[in-house]
């Protein structure tokens, strides 16, 4: 044998002499695991095929991460822990230098399938999977896998008591294919870190349900079979303050600004922009409003309602307020006027009612003329009479009608019929503009009473699934 054989033989010995390492004790528990004889990953932990896998799950949630009430779905995250035991993984940890724990891969050993029912989303349908999650293995051959999950699962949204509302969000976990005959799944009472909040949202409470539910036949002469299902019910509440703030508040102030142009007087130049400028306003407060209610076609909110009620109302005040305004200057006279009851109720009852100067009042303040001595002072050039008197007139009368002397410095003018149409068809227009805004006041109180009643009846959220909420 040539001397370079030789050192290959001796080279090649030591190379296999120092690459073996030595298995360390949780090692040979692994290793006695996996290799024991007719082990399969694929075979159900069970010695009688009779007999069914107990697995329970509990979810910790910890955080959400987005309610979309468009769409109608949650995100959240949490950490799901489930629990099962394999009678054929187990190993007296004396023979082993006491180790009782061991960490296990989801590919090695078998794992159930558990699925997300009303998962919205391809990647978090199933909750197990090869490459997520760790598995702790006992020495009696218990099984903890967690796993750390951020789903997407579909939630029906109510928003007819918003921004009171609450929603319910469900977690519908079922094992995949796997009859209540093979896998028995229990849902524990669910774990949550408070405080699970976001900006608009807070978690009330959170409750687990487990059921099983009948497949139907889909082959012949199999009989109908339960599956195990768990049922995880989550309660939402809103904070109804940032929208009150920014929704609700407004438009009420913005309302109350329109009605405000009632009291302004008839003869007032921005009476009608006024009204105009607070419909634009509200207008384009209609456009955020649009953007921040949520987006629902089957289920009005009551605010929603509100607004459009207290929009409408709004604006059919500019209408009126210019119909006062032309009762007011227009030539024509009022049809109504003809029937004795309507002119001594709108001219005489209604003003004192309203606290207001009634038609034959304005008529005496109109015809009564201050008069007073004229002096030499006044005109140097006059011939002083005793019973010479100097009349103060308004500017608008070019011609003295018949007058008699009332009291000392005061006499009453006859005013012709056309200032008494006009004085006739002012107090008939500020009267109106009384009764319109208490109308429209009361209107605007019975609305908003109304939207507080049915607020108020709001009975929180329920659930088909969940029957305690």
């Amino acid at each position: 044998m040539s001397i370079a054989a030789l050192f290959v033989i001796v080279f090649s010995r030591s190379i296999g002499t120092h690459g073996q390492f030595p298995l360390s004790e949780e090692g040979r528990v692994r290793s006695f695991l996996l290799n024991q004889a007719n082990y399969s990953s694929r075979d159900r932990p069970v010695f009688n095929s009779n007999d069914a896998v107990e697995v329970t799950l509990e979810l910790t949630l910890y955080a959400m991460i987005e309610l979309n009430e468009k769409n109608e779905f949650i995100t959240t995250a949490s950490w799901c822990t489930v629990v099962w035991n394999d009678p054929r993984l187990r190993w007296d940890p004396l023979d082993y230098g006491g180790v009782d724990l061991v960490i296990m891969y989801n590919d090695e050993i078998w794992t159930p399938k558990i699925q997300l029912s009303n998962s919205v989303s391809p990647e978090s349908v199933g909750v197990i999977s090869p490459d997520r999650g760790s598995i702790l293995l006992t020495s009696n051959g218990s099984v903890n896998l967690g796993i750390a999950l951020i789903v997407s699962t579909y939630c029906r949204i109510s928003i007819r008591y918003f921004p009171f509302d609450y929603q319910v969000c469900t977690f519908l976990l079922t094992p995949e294919n796997q009859f209540t005959n093979h896998v028995k799944l229990t849902l524990l009472e669910t774990v949550y870190q408070p405080p699970i909040a976001t900006n608009e949202w807070d978690l009330v409470d959170a409750s687990a349900y487990n059921s099983d539910f009948l497949v139907l036949d889909y082959l012949d002469n199999r009989p109908e079979l339960n599956v195990s299902t768990g049922t995880l019910c989550v309660r939402f509440k809103r904070d109804p303050r940032y929208y009150l703030l920014t929704l609700v508040l407004p438009s009420i102030l913005l309302s109350l600004l329109a009605f405000v142009t009632f009291l302004a007087p008839t003869d007032s130049g921005e009476r009608i922009s006024l009204g105009v400028s607070m419909v634009l306003g509200l207008t384009v407060f209609q456009l955020v409003v649009l953007d921040t209610l949520p987006a629902a076609s089957k289920d009005t909110p009551i605010l929603g309602k509100f607004l459009q009620v207290n929009f409408a109302l709004t604006c059919l005040a500019v209408p009126l307020s210019v119909g006062n305004i032309n009762i007011a200057y227009g030539d024509n006279k009022l049809p109504m006027m003809k029937w004795a009851w309507f002119r001594r109720m709108i001219l005489e009852t209604l003003p004192r009612r309203l606290e207001l100067p009634t038609y034959k009042e304005r008529v005496r303040q109109e015809s009564a003329i201050d008069v007073r001595p004229m002096s030499a002072a006044d005109d140097d050039t006059a011939a002083i009479q005793p019973s010479t008197l100097a009349v103060e007139r308004t500017p608008a009368r070019k011609q003295i009608q018949p007058i008699s002397i009332v009291s000392t410095g005061t006499v009453n003018e006859e005013l012709s019929p056309r200032e008494k149409a006009k004085l006739e068809a002012r107090t008939v227009a500020l009267v109106l503009d009384r009764l319109v805004y208490g109308c429209f006041l009361v209107a605007f109180i019975s609305l908003l009473v109304g939207m507080s009643v049915a607020l108020l009846q709001n009975p929180g959220a329920s659930s088909i699934e969940c029957p305690s909420i």
